[in-house]
């Protein structure tokens, strides 16, 4: 069972890498092959941390706040349902497009998916962090250990 605190913790570490990734999302930085090459691992990383992030909250804490007797839990678990519905596409034809082989042609359009893929990701974690989070800490659906 996930806890409060490692979903915090799952949160801050996709949240550094998305940091780190979007240092590197400009044309001058991606002509350097090298920094390319840390860029294409970064994002690899960042999309598993984030697909494996969605099917943790979608085994472990879903089930929690779809059987808690208050309707406002159970709607906002809908909530992030359908959420997930839309950002884990996203992600996966992000990564398909972009992240398939070792070919670091990082063009305009992928500057430019890359940057809408992390807000999404950004989206995603102040949802998380202004609505999941608090939430489940006041109804202690989750262990805080």
């Amino acid at each position: 069972m996930t806890t409060i605190n490692q979903l915090q913790i799952r949160r801050r570490e996709i949240l550094e890498v998305a940091s780190a990734v979007q240092q590197f999302m400009n044309p001058e930085q991606l002509r350097i092959p090298s920094i390319a090459n840390v860029a294409h691992v970064l994002l690899c990383d960042l999309c598993k941390m984030m697909m494996d992030h969605l099917a943790d909250e979608k085994k472990s804490v879903y089930p929690e706040l779809l059987t808690d007797a208050n309707q406002n839990i159970q709607n906002m678990a809908w909530g992030l349902i359908n959420n997930d519905r839309l950002v884990r596409p996203e992600f996966e034809n992000y990564k398909k497009r972009w992240l398939k082989d070792c070919e670091f042609q990082f063009t305009d359009a992928f500057i430019k998916e890359t940057q809408g893929i992390l807000e999404l990701l950004h989206q995603r974690m102040e949802l998380e962090k202004n609505s999941i989070i608090p939430r489940l800490e006041s109804r202690e659906l989750l262990a805080n250990a």
